[in-house]
Formats: structure tokens, sequence, C-alpha cells
């Protein structure tokens, strides 16, 4: 009997024997077709799973993008959100440490004496009114009769009178009986902040002038002379005062010149920053025209290395010292344009490689080749 390929295989299988079959013959065999099992659902032919993939690829595309998106956004907002930072601590540093100690200092020379009270009386702000009296400050007689009369005119008249036996040029607010937070709350409205600062920079002036002549000098010295003697003091002022000097003061060599130097040896180059003249041992000894070159590190240009080179050996670079230090916080990726080099020569660069490797592999020595 023929069959159709698409039947698929068959299982032959024994039946029950019928009742007219005779005693002892072979029992009769059925052919039953098998049906094709099905594979399991998550299995899936290529066909099928194409799709799939091709829906994670879609799904990795996406997401890579957001995330270039989420990078670039955050190259936008960093460069603004540091530089607002740097503002912020800069502002309140100046604020803590400059501007509120003068203010401070002003605020009480202009509460503390009998000229503050003038010049307060002049911004209408008097001292000695009700809105600034502190009963508990007082004399235990007057707390007992304000307790009993309140704020009469009998009691302004004895507080009053309290008052001027304890006034003199220096003024005490709690002998005479005035809440200092309340006078100094109007104070502050009265003389804004930026007093101090305009004070502080008067300040500095005045001092320059003072130093310009010769009685200043004379005081200067005398200062510097008393400050070196000090145990404590003579360890960091004169160092501090050195710094500032060279920062402050016009020198021959300044420290915006940017160089390259030969560092750490010849045909290496790095950008310096000359700092000074080199140390008269070494330029006696040597007999050379040396200078003092400051190397800063990447990528953090606060640090780095001094060294004492030949003028002779130094280059002058046309460029900033702010884009001195870009280059070396970038690690030599942000170059100033006019430096940049456009057409960089990659395939000489890889030729140049294996070469180099050869060169070292053939001055290496007999006995590091590993044995047998």
């Amino acid at each position: 009997m023929r069959r159709s390929a698409a039947r698929g295989p068959v299982v032959r299988v024994r039946t029950c024997a019928s009742a007219s079959a005779p005693a002892g013959s072979p029992e009769p065999l059925a052919i039953v077709p098998q049906m094709p099992a099905r594979k399991p659902q998550e299995a899936e032919t290529p066909a099928e799973a194409e799709p799939v993939d091709g829906a994670s690829k879609i799904g990795t595309k996406k997401r890579s993008r957001a995330t270039a998106f989420f990078l670039r956004g955050l190259l936008v907002i960093l460069p603004v959100v540091f530089t607002l930072a740097i503002f912020v601590v800069v502002i309140n540093f100046v604020n803590q440490y400059v501007t509120s100690p003068i203010n401070r200092a002003i605020y009480w020379s202009l509460e503390h004496n009998a000229v503050g009270w003038r010049v307060l009386r002049e911004l209408r702000i008097e001292p000695y009114d009700a809105e600034y009296l502190d009963v508990r400050l007082l004399p235990l007689g007057l707390q007992h009769k304000f307790d009993r009369e309140g704020y009469s005119v009998e009691f302004a008249d004895d507080v009053g009178r309290h008052r001027e036996k304890s006034e003199s040029f220096f003024r005490d607010l709690e002998e005479l009986g005035i809440n200092a937070d309340r006078l100094r709350r109007d104070v502050g409205r009265n003389v804004p902040p930026v007093f101090g600062i305009a004070l502080s920079i008067l300040l500095v002036f005045g001092l320059g002038y003072l130093a310009s002549g010769f009685i200043g000098r004379q005081i200067i010295q005398r200062v510097d002379r008393g400050l070196n003697r000090l145990p404590l003091v003579r360890s960091v002022y004169p160092y501090t005062k050195q710094l500032v000097e060279f920062a402050l003061s016009d020198t021959k060599i300044e420290f915006d010149t940017v160089v390259a130097a030969p560092y750490p040896s010849k045909g290496i180059w790095a950008i310096g920053f000359v700092t000074g003249n080199a140390l008269r041992t070494l330029r006696t000894r040597t007999g050379r025209d040396l200078v003092t070159v400051f190397i800063p590190t990447s990528p953090m240009p606060m640090t780095g290395f001094t060294i004492f080179v030949d003028a002779a050996d130094i280059h002058p670079l046309p460029f900033t010292v702010d884009e001195a230090l870009r280059v070396t916080v970038s690690g030599g990726v942000l170059v100033p344009p006019k430096e940049y080099v456009a057409d960089l020569d990659r395939q000489a660069l890889a030729d140049a490689a294996p070469r180099a490797r050869s060169g070292s592999e053939a001055v290496e020595p007999s006995g590091s080749e590993s044995a047998p």
C-alpha cells in the first residue's frame, strides 16, 4: 500500500485479538500515523526570531541615542553650574572673611561711642528711643517700677536720669538698658554691607600711600622685624611676604611668560612658566644664565616641578597663561586654534611603532630569552 510522504512516520501497535480468530494465530498489527510533535512556545524558527532581534537592536539604538543626548545635556549645563558654584564660593568667602568683619567693626564703632551716635542721629536712629529699651537690663528698682506703672512719663524720666549717670564717651549698651540686637538691626538697614567693601578699598589705598613715604617705610620695617621675632609667626610670615611681593611687584621676568622647557630630558618638551632667575650659587658655578621654570602637571596644574634651566634652552610660546593651563589640564586636547596642526600623518605613526618595537627587541640581551 502506498503512503503519502506528507503523513510523516508511523508506529506499529498490537491490537486485541478478535473472537473469531483461531487460537495460536499471531495478533494483527495496526498501522497508526504519528503526528509530528510541536516545538515549545519559546523555541521559534529563525525566520520568526528575526523581528525580535531587530526590535532589540532598535531598543539598543534608542538607548544609545538617549545616553548621547543625556551626555550632551551634561556638557551644556555642567560648565554653567561649575562657574556659578565657583562664583558662589568666592562671594561667600569674601562675605565671611572680608566684608562681614569690616562691617561688624563699622557697626561697633557706630554703636559704642559718642561720635558714632552722632552719625546714627544723622541717619535718624536714636538709641535712647523706647523701641530699643530693654527693661531687663535696667536696675531692679526701675524694673519693679515698670511692672507697677508700665512705660509712664515718670518711668521715662527715671530711665533718663539713670542713663545720664552712666553715659561716657564709650557707650555700654547693656548698662544703658539698650537692646543691642534691635539697634544692630536698624543700623544694618541704614548702613548696607557695601560700605565695608568701600572702606576696605580705601584702607588698602591708605596703606599703600603710607608705605610709599619715608616714615611709612620705617614703620613697616619695624613691624616686619617685630613679626620675624615671634616664634611661630617667623616660620610663616617671611615666605608669605616673599610670595606676595613676587606676585604683585614689577619684576624683569614676569610669571605670565609661557615657555617650552626640555624636561625631563633633552628632546622632550614640557610647558612651563618662567618664575624668576635661578639661584645665585647655580648661576655662579655654572657660569650660565639660568632661569627658574615651573612645570605644571596634568590634570592638576596646582602641583608640579621647579627646574633651573639655561635661558638659551627654553622657547617662548605665543599664547597666554590661561591657554597653557587648558593644554595642561586637558592633556593636550584643548590646543589654541593658532597652534592646532590639522594634518596628522597617522599612517607614518603606525609604521613607526613596529620599527620602534623591532629596534628594542634587537638590543635586548640574549640572557633574557627563556630556555626551551
